[in-house]
């Protein structure tokens, strides 16, 4: 293992380490080629191990030849785990993370991570908006964050490539005051970003991954009853400037957003 928290550790069971968290049985919640994800109690908490078992190379292949990253086991999401701890952006916890074998193709790989209980996604908590409308204050306060957010991610060099609405995790204790969208006693509040397997660290990153992540942003949040002035407030947090100037300087690169989120609206529908 390369990484065992000790508290974690003292709650397994003997023997090889690697091999029992490989071995675990849980709620799947995800199961595709190469890759599971389930979730698993041990001494009383809650834990989510995602277990990689080699992609092959053929899908290796593939990936080059479509000029794409290929994802070959559970280092990139302790790596971009890692990454928004030392940027103290709320994430996932890791308790474990290893590796067994060389062959990029074939490596087993896994990383485990604390659930995090009591929480709902940002797509979840504003379904019902359109509908119900919430108070100004509160909308404002969460577009800000996801600005703030979205630009420390990518003035880091860190493209979540997955980037909606659903990887957002609100504590569900949260109760956001009306007229200052402030959590209780007017502290600041959480929003864990999950999800981070297929996550690029490149610095600087490249405007097409830019683009990509606030795109699907955008696309994830059609539905929600954003107004115009709504996106402007967006764009002025997320580029540090006054709305005439972002959209001179930038106005190439927010069409390009909208124009991608449009598609993937005509192609895929409402996010679900």
């Amino acid at each position: 293992m390369h990484y065992l928290n000790e508290d974690f550790a003292r709650d397994l069971p003997e023997g090889d380490v690697f091999r029992n968290l490989q071995g675990l049985e849980g709620k799947v919640y995800r199961h595709v080629k190469g890759r599971k994800t389930l979730q698993f109690e041990l001494a009383g908490k809650s834990y989510f191990v995602k277990q990689h078992f080699g992609v092959g190379w053929r899908e290796i292949l593939k990936n080059v030849l479509q000029l794409r990253m290929p994802i070959l086991g559970a280092e990139n999401e302790w790596q971009a785990i890692q990454k928004l701890n030392s940027l103290g952006l709320a994430t996932m916890t890791s308790v474990a993370y290893g590796s067994k074998g060389w062959n990029p193709a074939s490596r087993q790989s896994l990383i485990v991570t604390e659930d995090l209980v009591e929480t709902i996604s940002l797509e979840d908590y504003c379904k019902d908006w359109r509908k119900n409308p919430p108070a100004f204050a509160v909308k404002h306060k969460l577009l800000s964050k996801l600005a703030n957010i979205s630009r420390e991610l990518h003035q880091n060099g860190i493209c979540h490539r997955d980037y909606y609405l659903c990887h957002f995790l609100l504590p569900k204790n949260t109760q956001l005051n009306k007229t200052t969208g402030e959590g209780k006693a007017g502290k600041d509040f959480d929003l864990y970003l999950i999800d981070l397997h297929r996550a690029l660290i490149k610095n600087p990153l490249g405007m097409r991954w830019v683009i990509k992540d606030i795109s699907g942003l955008l696309y994830s949040a059609l539905e929600i009853g954003l107004t115009q002035r709504d996106l402007y407030r967006f764009i002025k947090i997320y580029s540090g400037q006054n709305l005439r100037d972002a959209l001179a300087q930038d106005g190439t690169f927010w069409g390009a957003v909208h124009k991608r989120a449009m598609a993937m609206y005509k192609k895929l529908g409402p996010a679900d």
